[in-house]
């Protein structure tokens, strides 16, 4: 079908997104369409009903963090690795969403096709690549704000996300992870010690807030396995933590980053030991516990590295 034409200004779309919805009510019919340009430029529209009178068009411009989320998404292996047609996963009766998405690639348009899409079945697993899922989630958020719609508190995104992050590995790692190192003392990256709030946006984009005090207040971002705390008086970042896993932290995905001495997921006790040195303190009872280095410390459960982190002063 004709979904990659010239969005606005002619410029063409990084990704076009086109999407029929049948029910869950008899007779509910909406077709959508959203096109997102290399120069920001968002295209969307809806149609309820069969006619086309009730078509509703909006046009906004992307911001700048969203932007860059969204490249750095279309460029991980499993979207890039897409099949062209995913056949129906489940067969409903009252609710049918025909979805197809086009993204604009320098070897040539990459087109997937979603027959009965139902991403609602990743609620009790992963039956969709969760990159998909996630990439769903972005276009519903971008749609959100281009059409101004309140957030629904009850967003079905929020718990799809939440619910398989630990499911996002190493293959969903983008080259930031990459070629990035946790610094003791310092942080990862643009997301270190004392950078504010607006810096650590733009490199993560919006995270979920979580746990608030009346010195410091915690962020999750959950996809990329971070948690951050900032100073309440002042935005700024307090302390780090790096998941891989630990129990009571299932809404986190794998960070896909090791330390610059090359501490990473498979390090043992003795490894991080044999790194570092002697620890500051060590708070290990058998093979779980914390050790604290100078900037940096190691949580261990049952011999595993979970949580790496960089603490605050």
């Amino acid at each position: 079908m004709g979904l990659f034409v010239h969005a606005q200004d002619g410029q063409h779309p990084i990704i076009s997104s086109h999407d029929i919805v049948d029910g869950p009510t008899g007779g509910e019919h909406n077709i959508e369409d959203l096109q997102i340009s290399r120069d920001g430029g968002i295209v969307y529209t809806v149609q309820t009903g069969s006619s086309k009178t009730s078509r509703q068009s909006y046009r906004a411009t992307i911001s700048a963090d969203k932007m860059r989320n969204l490249v750095e998404l279309l460029s991980l292996r499993d979207i890039r690795a897409l099949p062209n047609n995913l056949p129906a996963q489940t067969h409903p009766t009252d609710f049918f969403w025909d979805k197809s998405i086009q993204i604009d690639r320098p070897e040539g348009i990459q087109s997937v096709h979603i027959e009965n899409f139902y991403p609602f079945l990743n609620l009790n697993g992963l039956v969709y690549p969760q990159a998909l899922i996630q990439l769903e989630c972005t276009l519903q958020d971008i749609k959100s704000t281009t059409a101004k719609r309140p957030k629904n508190q009850d967003d079905w995104c929020d718990d799809l996300l939440s619910r398989n992050a630990s499911a996002t590995n190493s293959h969903a790692c983008g080259a930031y992870e990459a070629q990035t190192r946790v610094v003791e003392g310092v942080g990862w990256g643009a997301v270190r010690m004392g950078a504010n709030l607006k810096a650590v946006k733009a490199a993560l984009g919006e995270g979920h807030p979580s746990h608030q005090y009346s010195d410091v207040y915690f962020v999750e971002y959950r996809p990329q396995g971070i948690e951050i705390s900032f100073n309440s008086s002042d935005d700024t970042v307090h302390a780090i933590y790096f998941y891989n896993h630990q129990q009571g932290s299932e809404q986190f995905g794998v960070f896909c980053g090791q330390t610059d001495k090359g501490v990473n997921w498979k390090s043992t006790v003795d490894d991080v030991k044999s790194l570092y040195g002697h620890p500051s303190a060590d708070f290990m009872h058998g093979n779980a516990g914390r050790l604290e280095f100078t900037g940096i410390d190691f949580r261990f459960e049952n011999g595993k590295l979970v949580r790496i982190g960089v603490p605050g002063r």
